[in-house]
């Protein structure tokens, strides 16, 4: 039995099982997951650092980024400050529940929300939404909001 047909085989299997078909995830354009109306109306351009980007919407601030580390770890950074898991739905068509952990503190009339939500295996979209408010319930909502979005955009690149 010849084993010749077995090095092209691997590399057509390695570059099959590479996510966003070959493209790295965090290659992607971080200001390009979230959009106008996403929470509210996009004032100005979104400012992009490295694999973040900040956006500024009507009434809050969020900073987005993308990154590649265990859920589970960055998770229980957010659980040990008093956070909480949920999950994020797949959307039509997609039956994967994403997991997610948030947490939100308020002070002086302004609430911080920081996310976590694990893409893919060790493709994390981490979010910090700060918006005036006293209610965090409301904030919170919001980040969730945008992590569904964030979901949404990069199973689709």
């Amino acid at each position: 039995m010849s084993l010749r047909w077995l090095p092209p085989l691997l590399v057509v299997l390695a570059a099959c099982s590479a996510p966003g078909g070959g493209k790295s995830f965090v290659a992607t354009d971080p200001c390009s997951v979230l959009k106008d109306g996403d929470a509210g109306a996009l004032k100005g351009t979104p400012a992009k650092s490295g694999q973040a980007c900040d956006f500024a919407f009507d009434g809050l601030t969020a900073k987005l980024t993308l990154r590649e580390a265990a859920f589970a770890d960055e998770s229980q950074k957010l659980l040990a400050d008093g956070g909480t898991g949920g999950v994020i739905a797949g959307g039509e068509g997609d039956s994967n529940n994403r997991p997610v952990t948030t947490r939100c503190e308020d002070s002086s009339g302004e609430v911080t929300c920081d996310a976590v939500l694990e893409v893919r295996e060790r493709q994390l979209v981490t979010l910090q939404v700060v918006q005036r408010s006293n209610d965090r319930n409301a904030v919170g909502q919001v980040v969730q909001g945008l992590a569904a979005k964030a979901y949404e955009r990069l199973v689709t690149t």
